[in-house]
């Protein structure tokens, strides 16, 4: 049963979202080589052709192979472009690394494991995992330099190169983790399970220093999950089954 968990859940739709970006970009690049190629070649071609014939004014051949290569410049520059990936790709393949890193470390923990599980009310769990220490929502993050969380109130101050110190965007994890774990949490129970949902916040940057020991919700590495679910068994063998089966039928229903 629960291999056949792992395997529905085994790509994350972040992956799958930074893939079909991935995918998207390179299209257009090699469209945009194409038409480059197929300009540059046409309008060389006209010149060779016409070369000895070809008056330098305002005259039709001459605009149109003049044409033909500001269109093949211009569509060369666009390919570089495309090959480059955006701000926000890189974004996303950050959070994916992060997400992989940990994923690394939740399979070893007995349970059932979710990844970008879907919410009813939008939004999605980075990782979620379900045995007999309780139900455990983390939202992933993959932030670099000196994280602090006091509360709901988080600082992020990045080193620069030169050793200078400025700040970084962080936004408000322990917020969104509580919010995606009570809508689970209220999820589950209006089907008859009465269980907690614990949120966690994990930062997964192996140079990121962590100081979140007055966060309104626990801030842990990818190392202290083990830790963090080796408390006392709350649940039964029975008990995680059911609720494994109603968080399989959320996922399917929003898929």
């Amino acid at each position: 049963m629960r291999v056949l968990y792992a395997a529905l859940m085994k790509r994350s739709y972040p992956e799958e979202q930074l893939r079909k970006m991935k995918k998207r970009r390179r299209l257009h690049a090699l469209k945009l080589a194409v038409l480059g190629t197929f300009t540059l070649f046409t309008g060389s071609l006209l010149l060779y052709h016409f070369y000895d014939s070809l008056f330098i004014g305002l005259n039709i051949l001459f605009i149109l192979i003049i044409a033909f290569f500001i269109i093949s410049i211009l569509a060369f520059v666009l390919m570089f472009h495309y090959l480059k990936q955006s701000k926000k790709e890189a974004q996303l393949k950050s959070g994916v690394e992060g997400e992989r890193l940990f994923k690394k470390y939740l399979e070893k923990i007995e349970g059932y494991k979710f990844y970008s599980l879907p919410l009813p009310h939008g939004g999605d769990i980075d990782a979620l995992l379900v045995n007999k220490s309780g139900v455990f929502a983390f939202e992933v993050k993959n932030y670099s330099g000196i994280i602090k969380c006091v509360g709901d109130n988080w600082q992020r101050t990045k080193v620069g190169k030169g050793g200078g110190h400025y700040q970084g965007h962080v936004g408000n994890p322990s917020e969104e983790a509580r919010r995606h774990a009570r809508d689970l949490q209220n999820y589950l129970r209006a089907r008859g399970i009465q269980v907690d949902v614990t949120p966690v916040v994990v930062i997964t940057h192996t140079q990121a220093r962590i100081d979140g020991s007055q966060c309104s919700v626990r801030v842990i590495k990818p190392q202290d999950a083990k830790t963090l679910v080796s408390s006392n068994e709350i649940l039964t063998e029975w008990e995680l089954k059911q609720i494994a089966k109603e968080i399989k039928r959320l996922a399917n229903q929003l898929a």
